[in-house]
């Protein structure tokens, strides 16, 4: 069974050789991709301590893009989209460019759109099993890939960026009141825990599928109280245009600023350059640059009873969507975030970091100072006790 850094390049995986004298070309990453010291306040468990680093420059055709459009996709995409979220909270799936149709005014477009409403509006989730709740979602992926990025996204991400782009990220995440999203910035979550390097998407976006709206003045409130949409208070989305520049002061979930609430966050947007507030409204696609960091505020309220479309609870729903580019592709095509295959090798993962790490601790700091060549040999182990369970911890989750 493949090692998951097997499908990663030597550029990642060794980036912290790239200094040694004896490196080879196929350390350094391709030009003009550079590969950067970065310390935002966080070290995955994963990463044996690694020092860490960030890609950027990647290329794209419409960098530092900030862009809100309505109606991004259809009344039922949204709802189907919602209603699965809402039943399982979260859940995360990879579309593959190559699965996808680039040219919306085609006819084969039309067709997959055609034949992906039909499977989802045919089929029922809530009775279906694993694989097929599993292939369910990855068809609402897909018809909202098309919709929102490819149609409506189609001036912002040109014909070169889905040639460079092995595919998408999709996740859906269902929030009650109180519920947040702390400041971050996108990157490809397994990748960072396995090497500690930061790899942002290409361009990073945000879908609101609830029946909900944000009110502020000036706002069209809803026509009646039957309204499919509702008025409700907070969970707007907030992203600063200064990108890295803003990462870099701010950190992991602001760990760098003392560890800010998003309520303080949102008092603090005044006063700080760089921000833009989208307020949440149902079918509002956002779409950004990958190195623009945002978080989502604090839901504060949300009505009473369910939606009338659905008869399913109102909880504030965001989709997630991160285009990656071919290097890591095929590593995040396997542990798509907030997966099945994600969630369980992480945990898995973890487990072997710590038996690693009690390895080692049975040997006193003071008798590993005394012998280093002892000391060496026991990290020696701990490396390969680690490799080898993350060996079996791919095994593992690809036969279940």
């Amino acid at each position: 069974m493949q090692n998951p850094s097997d499908l990663l390049p030597r550029w990642i995986v060794d980036h912290d050789k790239a200094a040694r004298p004896e490196r080879s070309a196929d350390v350094e990453p391709p030009s003009p991709v550079k590969l950067l010291d970065w310390d935002d306040g966080f070290t995955p468990s994963g990463c044996n301590n690694r020092p860490g680093k960030i890609v950027v420059d990647q290329p794209r055709a419409t960098p530092r893009v900030f862009q809100v459009l309505e109606n991004a996709v259809g009344d039922g995409t949204a709802d189907a989209i919602y209603a699965s979220a809402v039943r399982a909270k979260v859940w995360g799936v990879f579309i593959p460019t190559k699965t996808l149709c680039l040219d919306a005014s085609s006819k084969e477009y039309k067709q997959l759109v055609d034949k992906l409403r039909t499977q989802v509006k045919s089929e029922d989730e809530t009775t279906l099993d694993k694989a097929g709740k599993t292939r369910y979602r990855h068809a609402l992926a897909q018809l909202a890939v098309l919709e929102f990025l490819v149609a409506k996204g189609g001036p912002v991400i040109t014909p070169s960026d889905w040639q460079s782009a092995h595919g998408v990220a999709v996740w859906v995440i269902s929030s009650d009141c109180n519920d947040e999203t702390e400041y971050h910035l996108d990157y490809a979550e397994m990748v960072r825990y396995e090497t500690n390097v930061i790899v942002p998407p290409l361009y990073g976006a945000t879908l609101h599928v609830s029946p909900l709206q944000n009110l502020h003045e000036g706002d069209e409130a809803p026509r009646a109280t039957n309204d499919k949409v509702q008025p409700f208070e907070g969970g707007g989305f907030h992203v600063n245009l200064r990108g890295l520049e803003h990462y870099k002061q701010y950190g992991y979930k602001t760990r760098l600023m003392n560890k800010m609430t998003t309520d303080e966050l949102e008092a603090r947007m005044a006063s700080e350059p760089g921000w833009q507030s989208v307020a949440y409204r149902y079918r509002r696609g956002i779409l950004c640059d990958g190195e623009f960091p945002h978080f989502s505020g604090r839901v504060r309220s949300l009505p009473e009873g369910s939606s009338p479309s659905c008869s399913i609870p109102y909880k504030r729903v965001v989709v997630g969507f991160n285009l990656f580019p071919h290097a890591i592709g095929a590593f995040v095509e396997r542990f798509p975030e907030h997966s099945d295959a994600f969630n369980k090798y992480v945990k898995l993962s973890q487990t072997a970091v710590k038996q690693a790490s009690d390895c080692s601790k049975k040997w006193s700091l003071e008798e590993l100072k005394k012998n280093p060549k002892q000391a060496a040999f026991i990290k020696y182990l701990a490396r390969k006790l680690r490799e080898k369970q993350q060996h079996d911890v791919a095994t593992a989750i690809a036969i279940s």
